[in-house]
């Protein structure tokens, strides 16, 4: 009896550690630690992982390498820097993915490092349901009132990386036949960025709200990019100010990337929506280009340049949203080119081509466009590049048909071009105006005015099938709309998704107007600092407050507030449940300053790196000239004459100023060297124009503390003629 008890124990034991062992197989999560190398597929434990980022973006926390592997995050997120109001220190990659096939990774969340993803090598690579925001992205030097060159960005080479200078959310190389889908890339520099691949799909993403580009390509053919969220990828502007965009973009598409389809996208409020260039290959050759894309029913809105530029390649732009750009189209040296079915509307100008040939401009809608459509060419252009010289660049051979313009300004400004075709035109809501000369030559002018019935000719539309289900894109109705709504901060710009109170104007009398704009919700005033005479102490969101600039030499405000309502994601990507107090502030610092500036010129015998002495005896002799102001670029900017050329020159100029008591943020961008000197001491030094290399690099800064009255020199010589001169100096917030 005795032996079966025993029996029946071992047979129960036994049925115990089978089930627990078949149970834990089947539910147990790792926990990730630093350094782990995952070759298997896994479920990973759901927790926030703090991983500091390594000096070198070739080093990552987690390694993934191998094939048929799927690791599902299951949620977990792997944070880098935890300085996340500085992303601009952020460094390392988050996790690195190496050679090989079928790999997936799903649901993650990786923020705090200067790179999120980055694979190499890996062929049908899957990125599904990730967000990857809240990485890298430089301090904005430009400000509301003033741009700064040392903003511009540059991605027109990369064989070696060199984007990877920006950052980015996901940066792939090499990998062909990649599915990324359901992912999220906002508040950083780059969303998603591609060299060498091809054959891939991109759907259902959202890169937008970043401050250098959405999606970008490199090398890269046969993808499909469709469905996506890219707007407001942007820098460089201000409203009623400056717009150029310093190369920002929603779609980037350089250097030899052809047969790719762009569909259904919405890329507004980006620098440029859509930006291709043939690439430097191109230019050396003559060769090539970004040929044979597919850009097709996206809304490219609302760019503060152009909504789609296209140079030096041939493509189709067909049944796309175009409206309130500098140009709709921007398509110098195109050729080949289809503009077909297009929406343009409220641009400086709708279709803008150089040099372009053969192409096709059929069944637009434009109206109320200040320009229609604008061709020429400079018979006089030097051919100082390879392209120039090899390829036919005249302006020629273009047929515009069965286009309606409507309150159309100018509707067509040629000059310089041969072999037009105009014919089948609806002209409304005015006459015809054009602007022909004397070089437009063969020029067949028939049936354009207000009697005309334009036709459609369905074969300019593709048939495209994909086996995805793709969402709407689009902005919402109520969504904010119009290029005034690119209000840019320190990082990027405004995402909607807190409160904010953004400065509509200071009158002459120091009124402060601020538009109150966010989610839905309340704010009450908690304190305020250097204002007074607030037209409401509490109110909703959207709202209006002004307030009286205290009547000092010095603005020193401070307005701080209380919000309750929806839920809220700070400006670095901290998020607050709905009803849950948010304190934001609207600050405005300004010194009143009184510069003094002198300029000098040197020669070789005074050169300020070869014979650094004479240099400052130059500099503290009689000056070639002396001017005074408020503003440095400005005087700067004036200085130069007949009687001064920007070659050779140096500037030194002084001002006296008195700070309440803080650390200060001081920085300056000049070419080409500069140096800034407080009470006589020597804080920050950029001397060595060797190390200037791109535009960044003629920026630098530094965070110092001050209190009351100071003197601040700066000393700056070019010997090129670039000619800039930033200074920038405001107080360091904890909390934006």
């Amino acid at each position: 009896m005795k032996k079966f008890k025993n029996i029946g124990l071992i047979i129960f034991l036994s049925c115990c550690l089978l089930t627990t062992k078949f149970s834990g197989a089947q539910s147990r999560a790792i926990t990730l630690y630093k350094g782990i190398v995952i070759n298997h597929s896994v479920t990973i434990k759901n927790k926030i992982y703090h991983f500091e980022g390594a000096d070198s973006l070739s080093d990552a926390p987690i390694v993934i390498e191998g094939n048929n592997i799927t690791v599902d995050f299951n949620g977990a997120v792997i944070n880098g820097g935890t300085d996340y109001e500085n992303p601009d220190k952020f460094q390392g990659t988050g996790i690195i993915i190496k050679a090989g096939r079928n790999i997936a990774l799903k649901n993650l969340v990786v923020k705090g490092f200067k790179v999120g993803v980055m694979a190499s090598g890996v062929t049908a690579l899957k990125i599904i349901n990730g967000d990857f925001s809240n990485n890298f992205r430089q301090h904005l030097n430009s400000n509301r009132q003033t741009e700064d060159l040392a903003d511009w960005q540059s991605y027109h080479h990369n064989e070696k990386d060199e984007w990877l200078r920006f950052g980015a959310g996901i940066y792939l190389r090499n990998c062909d036949s990649m599915d990324i889908h359901g992912n999220t890339v906002t508040e950083g520099q780059c969303g998603l960025m591609m060299t060498n691949c091809n054959n891939g799909l991109i759907y259902n993403n959202n890169f937008s709200f970043n401050s250098g580009i959405g999606i970008g390509m490199y090398r890269s053919n046969h993808n499909n990019i469709l469905y996506n969220k890219i707007d407001w990828n942007v820098r460089g502007y201000s409203y009623g100010v400056y717009y150029r965009g310093q190369d920002s973009a929603g779609i980037l598409i350089f250097e030899q990337s052809s047969d790719n389809t762009f569909a259904w996208n919405s890329a507004t409020h980006s620098g440029d929506g859509f930006f291709l260039w043939a690439g430097q290959t191109s230019m050396d050759t003559g060769d090539g280009g970004c040929n044979d894309n597919l850009i097709f029913s996206n809304d490219f809105s609302y760019a503060p340049t152009n909504a789609v530029e296209i140079t030096f390649s041939r493509n189709k732009i067909i049944n796309n949203i175009l409206h309130d750009s500098w140009h709709g189209v921007w398509g110098g040296f195109s050729y080949n080119t289809v503009i077909a079915n297009n929406d343009f509307s409220g641009n400086l100008s709708a279709i803008a081509i150089e040099h372009g040939k053969d192409n096709a401009i059929e069944q637009n809608s434009f109206s109320d466009d200040k320009a229609g459509i604008e061709l020429w060419s400079n018979p006089k252009r030097p051919k100082d590049i390879g392209y120039l010289q090899k390829r036919d660049t005249r302006s020629m051979n273009y047929s515009i048909r069965n286009n309606s313009f409507k309150n159309e300004k100018n509707i067509f400004n040629i000059n310089n071009t041969t072999d037009i075709r105009i014919s089948n035109n609806l002209v409304s809501g005015g006459i015809l105006q054009q602007k022909l000369d004397s070089t437009v030559k063969n020029m067949e002018f028939d049936k354009t005015g207000d009697q005309v019935k334009p036709y459609n000719d369905s074969s300019f539309f593709p048939k495209l099938t994909f086996k995805i289900t793709g969402r709407n894109a689009m902005l919402s109705a109520a969504h904010p709309k119009g290029k005034k709504y690119i209000m840019m901060t320190d990082w990027g710009p405004y995402t909607f998704s807190y409160p904010k109170a953004w400065e509509e104007k200071t009158d002459s009398t120091g009124k402060i107007y601020l538009d109150m704009i966010g989610p839905a919700g309340k704010w009450k005033l908690l304190h305020i600092k250097g204002a007074s005479g607030p037209s409401a102490y509490a109110g909703e969101f959207p709202g209006k407050l002004t307030v009286q600039k205290d009547s000092t030499a010095l603005t020193d405000i401070d307005i701080e507030m209380e919000y309750k309502g929806e839920h809220v994601i700070s400006p670095f990507g901290i998020k607050y449940k709905k009803g849950a107090p948010y304190t934001f502030h609207y600050r405005k610092f300004d010194i009143p300053f009184k510069w003094q500036m002198k300029w000098f010129v040197f020669d070789t015998t005074s050169d300020p790196l070869k014979h650094p002495a004479q240099f400052n005896k130059i500099i503290n002799s009689t000056p070639v000239k002396i001017a005074n102001g408020p503003v440095l670029n400005k005087i700067f900017g004036l200085g130069f004459g007949k009687n001064i050329a920007r070659e050779n020159v140096a500037t030194v100029a002084e001002a006296e100023i008195d700070v309440p008591g803080g650390f200060y943020r001081i920085g300056i961008s000049a070419s080409e060297m500069a140096k800034v000197y407080v009470d006589g001491k020597l804080i920050l030094e950029n001397w060595d124009p060797a190390k200037l290399i791109y535009d960044a690099d003629y920026h630098k800064d530094i965070v110092t503390p001050l209190k009351g009255k100071h003197t601040i020199r700066i000393e700056q010589a070019q010997y090129g003629d670039y000619g800039m001169l930033n200074f920038v100096m405001q107080p360091v917030y904890k909390s934006n």
